[in-house]
């Protein structure tokens, strides 16, 4: 708070009329941002442990749900696959109807049919009602970055995503937490699966009943040429953030918003297809082709592979697979066991190496975030280190490190913060929201590819998918090279 104060001393007693971005500035950062971001990453952690969940759930239910093997890749995919359908519109929408009004009315809707799911009975009813919430999670998973990134400063605003990311990664390790202590106990009849359904669902519901006590965006407002209550937002998270009264902000009047390029934003939409189209010529086509490759290899690992990697490290650690060898090679022993029984039980070591290894990488990246490393080097690192990894999970006998180097995989999370950084920087805002929407549908895009390729070929063909994915991984580091240094402005030639 301090430090907020001494920041905000040289515009005492200075009236002015100033753009938004300064605007901000002047408001500074503070409690309001504590809270607004919060709500933002418990919103973005539920609808990720929703997301991510399945990979407990699926070797869990598969049994009561007759799932075969050949299914559990699309069923895996469930959550993606109304993200891909509606990622562009939850973008739109956002962009004409507001942030506050669309998150609150999609992550409520998002938690209910989850928790609706888990008294589906059969697997078509459950697989309908997933698809049904995926629908409405596609928009948090995207909104919340913009959301928040629109109300803090310049100055801190890529730090503060970055931060963002390294607290979803720790919260991912939520997910394993929260399964071994349902599955792991007897629930008085309720198969503890079910129960599991509703509690990864019920973070959702819960906390958009907190989206209301957040402001609209000013620059949202500002885009629709509401300035007037655009400095109102600003007085109010002014007076939150100081404890004055919202009478002694200084900015009187808000210019009309300037770009990064220099050239005035346009406040008004000429028509409902302009956002889109305006993304697909230059200069923006060059960066949403690059962020939309890089976000669907980054998302075909982390939402694809990935899900995966509880129920490979389950077949590693049985002990009945007597056999010693790599992954692969065990993997391909249960594919030619013809007589193995279903069993829904998720073994104690599995729980362990992925909790304490999610912790580890979460705690890793987040120490990373405080550091001058730019985003560009991030991303190039992170690709490198998890295709390595890739790699080692399929070369390595020690089954402890096999299982660690699957766990590996989560680290790809670490480029979410980034790659939308880069979405928000390199797009002007009336076109903020649906270039973030439109960017993570690639993801989503890759996240089906991921999770059905996996679910096909990794019994199959377990080497050549691991190493299939190593180089789509190696290429994303190559291609994240072209991305522009963080200082650089945006380019709107």
């Amino acid at each position: 708070m301090d430090g907020t104060k001494r920041e905000l001393s040289s515009y005492k007693l200075k009236k002015m009329e100033t753009d938004l971005e300064e605007a901000l500035e002047v408001a500074g950062f503070g409690k309001y941002q504590y809270f607004h971001n919060t709500l933002m990453v418990v919103i973005l952690a539920s609808a990720m442990i929703e997301m991510i969940g399945c990979s407990f759930l699926l070797p869990s239910a598969a049994c009561d749900l007759d799932l075969p093997d050949n299914l559990r890749g699309i069923m895996a995919s469930i959550p993606n696959i109304g993200v891909i359908l509606t990622a562009p519109l939850w973008g739109r929408a956002a962009d004409n109807l507001g942030r506050r009004p669309i998150l609150l009315l999609s992550t409520m809707f998002a938690g209910l049919f989850g928790f609706i799911a888990s008294f589906m009975p059969t697997l078509l009813s459950f697989a309908l009602c997933k698809l049904a919430g995926s629908i409405f999670l596609s928009c948090p998973t995207s909104l919340c970055y913009a959301y928040a990134g629109e109300l803090i400063p310049r100055k801190k605003r890529d730090m503060t995503l970055l931060i963002f990311n390294a607290l979803l990664m720790l919260s991912a390790s939520l997910t394993p937490i929260l399964a071994w202590s349902v599955l792991s106990n007897d629930w008085l009849g309720l198969k503890p699966w079910r129960l599991l359904t509703m509690v990864y669902a019920l973070p959702l519901f819960l906390s958009s009943l907190a989206v209301p006590w957040v402001q609209e965006s000013p620059k949202y407002l500002v885009t629709k040429n509401k300035y007037d209550e655009a400095l109102d937002v600003l007085k109010y998270i002014y007076a939150i953030n100081t404890g004055c009264d919202k009478e002694c902000f200084c900015v009187t009047t808000l210019k009309r918003s300037v770009d990064d390029s220099g050239k005035e934003i346009e406040v008004e939409v000429q028509n409902r297809g302009n956002s889109l189209l305006s993304l697909l010529r230059p200069p923006h086509l060059q960066w949403l082709a690059l962020l939309g490759f890089l976000m669907f290899g980054l998302l075909s690992l982390l939402n694809g592979l990935y899900l995966f990697t509880p129920d490979t490290i389950n077949k590693l650690l049985n002990p009945s697979n007597a056999a010693y060898g790599t992954i692969c090679e065990i993997i391909n022993l249960h594919v030619n066991t013809t007589n193995t029984k279903c069993s829904p039980n998720i073994s104690r070591g599995t729980f362990e190496i992925m909790v304490y290894a999610t912790l580890v990488y979460g705690a890793l990246v987040l120490m990373l975030s405080f550091t001058p490393v730019s985003k560009k080097a991030q991303l190039v690192t992170m690709f490198l280190v998890v295709g390595a990894a890739c790699i080692n999970a399929d070369l390595t006998t020690n089954r402890l490190m096999a299982g660690i180097s699957m766990s590996a995989l989560q680290v790809t999370a670490l480029g979410l913060g980034p790659l939308t950084a880069y979405a928000v920087h390199l797009f002007p805002t009336n076109l903020r929201g649906t270039a973030v929407g439109a960017v993570l549908m690639f993801g989503r895009l890759g996240s089906v590819v991921g999770a059905n390729a996996a679910g096909i070929f990794l019994a199959r063909s377990c080497t050549a998918t691991l190493y299939g994915f190593s180089a789509m991984l190696f290429l994303c580091a190559a291609l994240s090279t072209l991305l522009p240094k963080d200082k650089q402005p945006r380019n709107d030639r």
